[in-house]
């Protein structure tokens, strides 16, 4: 249990940090993982996913956040991918980056270096993209990027709906500036899921060891040097040491939650868990935010795949994924994107939508299927400003966090959500979409007035299942990391996820955090 890096967490970040510290063949690396191995058909097979890994405990941990105040009290369903490869392994494979201005705001905000035109080499060296490389994308790397490989009616018909609603098409939603309607690309190889850890950790190195079924309890610490990791695994607690480096690559909710429990946080709240304070950095946990979204959904008049699930289905669309890549069983989340403004004189879009041809629902509980053909979109806020925390429920590493999302405690997120319902149904009314429609089950034919509006964001508003922000980026006193991803004030101490983004960027994460996790080896290679 010697190692020169230890990488707690296998998702986006840890897998690219992980693979690149790797790849040398000389380097000792260590990747911790709570969750079991990948190789199983819920994660391979894409749809496969939303029935049988999502809400599983095999493979999702099942996180629910406390009673939020900003919503009467309801609570939310937050699955986060407990397996290999992390929620890589589990999400909606879109392949998405933030915006150029997303990063140019970071580096505005003293995170040096992390402006677009920095970061965009990083993107495109991950990337192994169907199209080819060009200035903004890249070819030959690990991650596979393609094209979508199956094709409904109904997504088409969504997307002329947006061309006739005032959103121009698009070929590519990654080039900036970010803007209009189109057709995602996905992480897939072959129509099969492309995780991090498939991307990163496959591939066999003598120096690289990743241990499956492994949750760490606490850094270790020499002074304020971090020297190694304590975790769990058969039933023992082991000590495994770092001669260099220890990354924290556990998510938003797992990186400051393994902080605080190992006595890294806001020392009030750590006296009051009953864990020794190592170091007081009162960001940790702080600045918690999601992309809060609703949903429109319509019962349509053709079959959607969300009734194309029983036997004859599964092995019709099962053959044809396995032996071409192709068809229903390589669907990812949603068909068809686009990213809009909620006023014409923003400066830049502020809301994003997701389409698919499955009938669902978001539920506190977690995703539910329709037994009746119908479509779903979300639009979602791409940078609220509502903020919310995580911290300890117990000082026990095997509990769950408390997570409180506050989604809207910002009035200004509740206007904006109510615009981009707005628009959604105006999409739907358009004719190429409107002539599928048999009713509209959300929000509801009879919510029309401004306060109907409001009252139905806030009944039923949910984060989007993109955690981010809790141990941020900057040079702030609440930064939680330097611009080197660096902890503050601690040495030999690093933290590779969407938890150090200070404003989340404005689009779905995993791509995002795979660029963050391959900046992370560079600076700790450099160090």
């Amino acid at each position: 249990m010697e190692f020169d890096y230890i990488v707690v967490g296998s998702g986006s970040g840890g897998s690219a940090v992980a693979g690149r510290l790797a790849e040398d063949g000389r380097a000792r690396v260590l990747v911790l993982e709570a969750g079991g191995s990948d190789r199983r058909l819920p994660v391979l097979m894409p749809a496969a996913t939303y029935l049988y890994a999502i809400g599983n405990p095999a493979f999702d941990w099942r996180l629910t956040s406390v009673p939020d105040p900003s919503r009467g009290g309801r609570t939310d369903y937050m699955p986060r991918g407990k397996v290999l490869g992390g929620s890589s392994s589990i999400n909606g494979m879109l392949y998405v980056r933030g915006q150029r201005e997303d990063f140019d705001d970071w580096a505005a905000m003293g995170c040096t270096g992390w402006e677009f035109d920095a970061v965009r080499p990083f993107f495109r060296r991950a990337e192994d993209n169907e199209n080819g490389a060009d200035a903004d994308h890249g070819a030959g790397g690990p991650l596979s990027v393609q094209n979508l490989r199956t094709s409904h009616p109904l997504s088409e018909a969504f997307l002329r709906a947006g061309v006739a609603a005032g959103l121009p098409e698009v070929a590519d939603l990654n080039r900036t500036p970010q803007g209009g309607i189109g057709y995602v690309q996905a992480t897939q190889k072959r129509g099969w899921r492309h995780s991090a850890a498939r991307a990163y950790l496959w591939r066999r190195r003598p120096n690289l060891t990743v241990l499956s079924h492994a949750q760490a309890h606490r850094v270790i610490f020499e002074g304020t040097r971090a020297s190694g990791v304590e975790f769990t695994r058969k039933g023992k607690t082991v000590t495994a040491r770092a001669a260099k480096a220890v990354v924290l690559a556990a998510g938003a909710f797992g990186s400051p939650q393994l902080l605080m429990l190992s006595g890294v946080g806001p020392q009030a709240h750590l006296r009051e868990m009953g864990v020794p304070v190592v170091h007081d950095l009162p960001g940790v946990g702080a600045n918690f935010h999601d992309h809060p979204g609703t949903s429109h959904i319509a019962f349509v008049d053709q079959p959607t795949y969300n009734v194309q699930h029983t036997l004859p289905h599964a092995l019709a669309y099962g053959a044809l994924w396995l032996l071409a890549g192709r068809g229903p069983g390589t669907t990812p989340d949603a068909h068809v994107l686009a990213f809009h403004r909620s006023q014409p004189d923003l400066p830049r879009c502020d809301l994003q939508i997701h389409f698919t041809p499955v009938g669902y629902d978001l539920t506190d509980t977690g995703p539910i299927l329709f037994d009746r053909p119908a479509v779903t979109a979300l639009s979602n806020i791409h940078r609220p400003y509502s903020r919310g925390h995580v911290r300890l429920a117990s000082s026990d590493p095997f509990a769950a966090p408390a997570i409180q999302p506050n989604l809207l405690g910002d009035a200004r997120d509740i206007a904006t959500l109510v615009a981009g319902a707005k628009r959604l149904r105006a999409i739907f009314e358009a004719p190429a979409m409107a002539r599928h429609v048999l009713g509209e089950f959300k929000p509801g034919p009879e919510v029309q007035s401004e306060d109907e509006w409001a009252a139905y964001v806030r009944e039923t508003a949910i984060g989007i299942y993109h955690p981010a922000g809790t141990c941020k980026m900057g040079v702030d006193p609440l930064a939680v990391v330097d611009p080197h991803l660096r902890v503050r004030g601690l040495s030999n101490l690093y933290v590779a996820d969407a938890s150090i983004m200070p404003v989340i960027v404005s689009g779905n994460l995993n791509a995002n955090c795979i660029m963050i996790g391959e900046r992370c080896a560079d600076f700790i290679k450099a160090a």
